[in-house]
C-alpha cells in the first residue's frame, strides 16, 4: 500500500508494468524464429519501481503467464488449453503474435458496519492480435473472437479467482491492485495519510536487471504418409512462429472510487 500510495502521489496514476521486445531488431528475430537469440526489457512505469516488491510481483505474475498461455506448465483448471492447443484446431500453420495483459474488470470501495474500507474488484486477462510493422510489433486495428490468445484469457478471467488461489502470484498481483484501488480512493477523497505512510517499505532504487532472455518454446510436427500400404517417410513441417507478449495494465483510473457503497449482509 506504501509503495502504491507513493505512485499516486508522485505520479498521479497507478503502477504499470510491461515485458517487451528490446527493438524492432528482437522482434524481426523472434518472428523470423530465432527467439532463443532475442531478449525482451522490463518496462516499468514509474521508472523507479524496477526492483521494489511492487515491481517484481507484477514481473512475475507477467512472465508466468505467458509460460502458461505458451503450455510450459501444466494448465492450473482441468481441461484448460494452453493458446498453442487452440492454434491446433486452426491449423499449426497460421503464424500469428499477439500479447495479453491482467486488467482490473471492475473496482469499488466498500463499507463494512463497522466502518472498514474493503477493495473489492474482480480481474482478468485481455488479449489482442499484433502485426510486426516499420516500428516493432503493433496492435491489430480488429482482433478476431476465435483467435488463440483471446479464447486463452477468456478461459484464464473465466478462471480468475480459482486461479489466484492455486497460483500465488497471481494471488500477490490481486493483492497490489486492491492496493492501487485504495491508494486511488484515499488521495482522491482528501483522508489525511501520514506522511509515514509514504516512506514505509524498501529503497526505490535497487539494482536491478532490466533485460531478460524472451521466453520461447519450441514444438515440432510432422507427418506421415502411407502410400500402397507402406509407411513413406514422414514429412517435417514447415516452421511457424507463434509470439505472446504483453504486461499488467490494471486500468483503475477509469472507476470512480469517491462514493463507497455498504457491504450488503443478509
Amino acid at each position: 500500500l506504501s509503495i502504491a500510495l507513493q505512485v499516486r502521489r508522485r505520479e498521479g496514476t497507478e503502477p504499470l508494468f510491461s515485458l517487451d521486445p528490446i527493438d524492432a531488431e528482437s522482434s524481426a528475430e523472434s518472428s523470423a524464429g530465432h527467439a532463443e537469440d532475442a531478449m525482451q526489457v522490463k518496462r516499468f512505469e514509474p521508472e523507479w519501481l524496477a526492483g521494489t516488491s511492487v515491481g517484481e510481483v507484477m514481473f512475475q505474475a507477467d512472465y508466468h503467464l505467458k509460460e502458461l498461455s505458451m503450455g510450459e506448465y501444466e494448465q492450473p483448471i482441468v481441461g484448460m488449453k494452453s493458446c498453442f492447443e487452440y492454434s491446433e484446431t486452426e491449423g499449426l500453420e497460421t503464424e500469428w503474435s499477439a500479447r495479453e495483459w491482467f486488467v482490473v474488470r471492475q473496482a469499488e470501495i466498500q463499507v463494512s458496519d463497522d466502518n472498514v474500507i474493503v477493495p473489492c474488484l474482480k480481474m482478468g486477462v485481455e488479449a489482442r492480435e499484433q502485426f510486426l510493422g516499420p516500428n516493432g510489433l503493433e496492435d491489430a486495428p480488429l482482433t478476431r473472437p476465435n483467435h488463440p490468445l483471446v479464447k486463452y484469457a477468456a478461459a484464464f478471467t473465466q478462471h480468475f479467482d480459482l486461479i489466484a488461489e492455486r497460483k500465488s502470484v497471481v494471488s500477490q498481483l490481486r493483492e497490489v491492485a486492491k492496493a492501487s484501488i485504495m491508494a486511488k480512493f484515499m488521495m482522491e477523497s482528501g483522508i489525511h495519510i501520514d506522511e509515514a505512510w509514504f516512506g514505509v517499505g524498501e529503497a526505490l532504487n535497487p539494482t536491478c536487471c532490466l533485460e531478460v532472455p524472451q521466453l520461447w518454446n519450441d514444438r515440432a510436427c510432422s507427418k506421415i504418409r502411407v502410400q500402397d500400404g507402406t509407411i513413406m517417410k514422414a514429412e517435417k513441417g514447415d516452421d511457424n512462429v507463434h509470439s505472446v507478449y504483453g504486461g499488467v495494465d490494471f486500468g483503475i483510473d477509469r472507476f470512480r472510487l469517491a462514493a463507497p457503497s455498504r457491504i450488503a449482509t443478509s
